[in-house]
């Protein structure tokens, strides 16, 4: 054994005469410099017997890394790219473990490196490896479309238990073991793209504590079912950085344990490449001035000007039924042919929406029509919020039936109150289009609360999709805007209609006549006002007037 020992102090001398040596704490994430074309050791020595596996992981902001279990990267024993991790398994008498850090960059590289020493007790996370290239891998995987993210990951498997005796490590087929475990997977999104926002928020998704304390939990699942499937789809926005991992609970006799798989970040576009990174250009910087002005306009004006706004909302509405339609049936045409036809029909029967109530003069059509554009809002918010997540949505007939509730719930309990309901109506979308330009220039998430429910109408395999999105002090920020505007919108409306009438007159109101002829009291009966200059009656005086042309005549008394 003491041979042994110079051996192996030899050879890590060797070793390390080649290597540059990365000094490293466990339990404590550290930000080092990667020397360009380098190969770097890193080593943790002082291992106690209920350690069972160690667990280390590097994470740089945009270049690829190759961290590798030996001196040579090889299948099965390393991995490559920009958040990456090995779990090694300790040997009964295993005090130290070694890890190679290999880049083949020419500048240097700042990386956040972090080991953590797990116990027996907790769960051994990435241990049932069926798909990847290693035997115990606890990386994810994040792929990216333009609207989804997926996010594949590895089962874990039962705690390893003490060092002491060898390993009883149940099979991964064994459901009774893995009915004790439960998976979440957590999200955290970036301020920005920055490496600093980067670091600093890596750094808070790392262990399972901090992950459950930073992150933001959106699902659940487990390995009960064979069908199951480990992964997970979440909402994409290209240019939005968010951090996704994974913690493992397991249930045994001694407790609950956790333990996290490695974070994983993605913006869902190429960093490489700025412009892939860009979600809108001037176009809709431009567009969300236009709608901010329609904003103002609706929120304080929405119900003085009744037709206007009346076109306004019939437009926005049908726009939505219109754009939604083309986008899953006309797909010879392009997204800027969609985009022309939506807004052409959409004006022309928004017109024809507000001819119908000159013709008519019915509000209570009109103003439905503005109500149910509002309760489009608030569904949306609804179904935006962890409620819009539960599994009982995934079915297409639930989803429908349940967002279509949402927007019918507003007009349905209102349209008794036609004036009310057109002005709540108006001040909610215009407070809304006012909220967006601020958002758009901020770079915030609010418009995703109405992009989201675009999306489920456009994409028929976005019921998959996790709903997601950034919701930290900025969007908080205008969430007060919006309502405070919404509240100050209202009021100023109520004020100002208080003493007028409730509608505008339409043309068939102009039209009708004030007292038809068949509504005409006969002068002969008709009631007039009694004439000061007359004499006050006595005796004699008749009980009935009766009058000639509207003109009074004396009856003479009887002889």
């Amino acid at each position: 054994m003491f041979p042994f020992r110079i051996l192996l102090v030899f050879n890590i001398g060797l070793i390390a005469g080649v290597f540059a040596v990365i000094d490293v704490k466990p339990n404590y994430p550290t930000l080092v410099q990667i020397k360009g074309q380098s190969s770097n050791l890193v080593v943790l020595g002082n291992l106690s017997v209920d350690i069972s596996y160690v667990t280390c992981q590097i994470h740089s902001h945009t270049k690829n890394l190759t961290l590798s279990s030996t001196p040579e990267p090889g299948v099965g024993r390393s991995s490559t790219g920009v958040d990456v991790g090995i779990v090694t398994v300790l040997a009964a008498n295993q005090t130290e473990v070694t890890w190679y850090v290999i880049s083949n960059h020419t500048q240097d590289v700042q990386v956040l490196l972090a080991v953590f020493p797990m116990s027996g007790n907790e769960p051994f996370v990435g241990g049932c490896n069926l798909e990847f290239s290693m035997e115990n891998d606890a990386n994810l995987l994040v792929s990216y479309t333009e609207t989804q993210n997926l996010v594949e990951f590895q089962w874990s498997n039962v705690p390893l238990g003490p060092r002491s005796g060898p390993p009883n490590i149940p099979t991964c087929d064994n459901q009774t073991s893995q009915k004790t475990l439960e998976y979440a997977v957590y999200a955290l999104y970036l301020t920005d793209r920055s490496p600093q926002a980067y670091f600093t928020a890596m750094r808070k998704m790392m262990t399972a504590r901090d992950v459950m304390e930073n992150g933001r939990m959106l699902a659940s699942t487990s390995n009960k079912a064979a069908s199951q499937k480990p992964e997970f789809y979440m909402a994409a926005y290209t240019g939005n950085g968010v951090i996704y991992n994974l913690v493992v609970k397991a249930t045994t006799s001694r407790g609950i344990t956790m333990a996290a798989y490695f974070s994983q970040v993605t913006y869902s576009c190429d960093l490489s490449h700025e412009d892939s990174c860009q979600m809108y250009g001037w176009f809709w910087f431009l567009l969300a001035v236009v709608l901010g002005l329609v904003g103002i306009f609706l929120n304080f004006l929405g119900h003085r000007y009744f037709k206007t706004g009346n076109f306004l909302c019939a437009f926005l509405g049908f726009f939505i039924i219109y754009y939604s339609v083309l986008t899953l049936y006309a797909h010879h045409l392009s997204e800027e042919g969609i985009w022309i036809v939506t807004v052409i029909l959409g004006v022309l029967t928004a017109g024809l929406w507000v001819g119908l109530y000159q013709l008519t003069g019915v509000a209570t059509l009109s103003v439905l029509l503005t109500g149910l554009v509002a309760g489009y809002i608030m569904s949306s918010i609804v179904f935006y919020s962890p409620f819009g997540n539960l599994s009982y949505w995934g079915s297409p007939f639930n989803y429908s039936m349940g967002f279509t509730c949402g927007v019918l719930a507003i007009p349905v309990f209102i349209l008794a109150y036609t004036k009310t309901l057109n002005i709540l109506s108006c001040s909610l979308i215009g407070s809304f289009l006012m909220v967006l330009v601020p958002d758009t220039f901020l770079h915030s998430g609010l418009k995703y609360i109405v992009l989201t429910s675009v999306r489920h109408s456009t994409d028929t395999t976005y019921l998959k999709v996790i709903n997601t999105g950034p919701f930290n002090a900025t969007e908080i920020a205008l969430s007060c805007v919006w309502l405070a505007l919404f509240a100050l919108g209202t009021v100023v409306q109520f004020y100002r209609d208080r003493n007028k009438p409730d509608f505008p007159s339409s043309i068939r109101q102009c039209c009708r006549k004030v007292e038809p002829d068949h509504d005409r009291v006969p002068a002969r009966y008709r009631v007039e006002p009694e004439d000061e200059s007359r004499e006050d009656p006595d005796e004699r005086s008749p009980l009935l007037n009766h009058t000639i042309n509207g003109h009074y005549r004396e009856q003479a008394a009887p002889t």
